[in-house]
């Protein structure tokens, strides 16, 4: 590879960075077509690049998180639980199913989930409120107080349905390259977790997911390092920049621009299987 591709790489790794990192993505949706694409790179190589790109995000995203104690550590570790078997089972699906059904499938799936976040009615919405009276009495209570002495209060509505979004988190990064972050932080937000606190918490959710990720697409000798580590290096710059904006963003903001990216991106992967 020359020069002038690596830093095309890595310049592109940082635009998808520093967006991804305020809407608690790793990028994949994007990064997945651009290297088959652009690059040329077959789906299998472009699926395991992507989720080392989206390693970077996430891990750089999730540092600047924890400075801002904007991560609630349970509930991430929650949707961990079976993370890591869906990795395992999608990058396994990858080897024998056609990857334009698998595509197709997800692609529904994520814009179903983002017409809900972006319809979601205003009034359930009561992430920026400093108290729970007007909550559902049903639930999980959560308190977060971040860096800034701002006190995040929600009730996580359904929290059966956390393991299940787990799951289907990490089956869509280990089928499609997507890092989970569509899944996670769309359903917490859709279960009742704050807008930051969620997308915070999802960045740290997704780097576990997407390290196993990596060493499942690894060990099926998929992943390109000549290609992963510049475009990783501008991802994790990205994700500092974008992490520190997102701190000055409304979360209603934030939650719009998560459903949005997200319905294109099940766009994508629509058009993807028909192609």
């Amino acid at each position: 590879m020359g020069l002038i591709e690596a830093l095309l790489l890595f310049l592109f790794g940082f635009a998808v960075g520093l967006p991804a990192s305020m809407a608690g993505l790793g990028g994949g949706f994007i990064i997945v077509p651009v290297l088959i694409i652009f690059f040329g790179l077959p789906a299998q190589n472009a699926v395991a690049v992507s989720l080392m790109a989206m390693c970077g995000t996430s891990i750089s995203a999730t540092v600047a998180y924890v400075r801002q104690k904007r991560v609630d550590y349970l509930l991430g570790l929650i949707y961990d639980v079976l993370d890591l078997p869906g990795v395992a089972l999608g990058a396994y699906l990858t080897t024998f199913l056609p990857s334009d059904f698998l595509a197709g499938i997800v692609g529904a799936l994520v814009m179903v989930m983002s017409a809900l976040l972006f319809t979601r009615n205003k009034e359930s919405q009561l992430i920026e409120k400093q108290d729970l009276k007007n909550q559902p009495s049903r639930g999980w209570k959560r308190t977060i107080v971040d860096s800034s002495g701002k006190v995040f209060k929600y009730r996580i509505r359904s929290p059966a349905l956390v393991l299940l979004s787990s799951f289907a988190g990490g089956l869509v990064a280990g089928m499609c390259g997507l890092g989970g972050g569509i899944t996670d932080t769309s359903t917490m937000i859709l279960l009742g977790v704050s807008p930051h606190i969620a997308i915070a918490s999802s960045e740290f959710a997704m780097t576990l997911t997407s390290l196993t990720g990596i060493f499942a697409h690894g060990f099926l000798h998929n992943l390109l390092f000549d290609y992963a580590i510049p475009i990783t290096a501008g991802t994790v710059i990205g994700a500092q920049v974008g992490s520190t904006l997102a701190k000055r963003v409304r979360g209603k903001t934030l939650r719009k621009i998560l459903s949005i990216i997200g319905f294109l991106a099940g766009i994508r992967l629509i058009i993807y299987a028909l192609i």
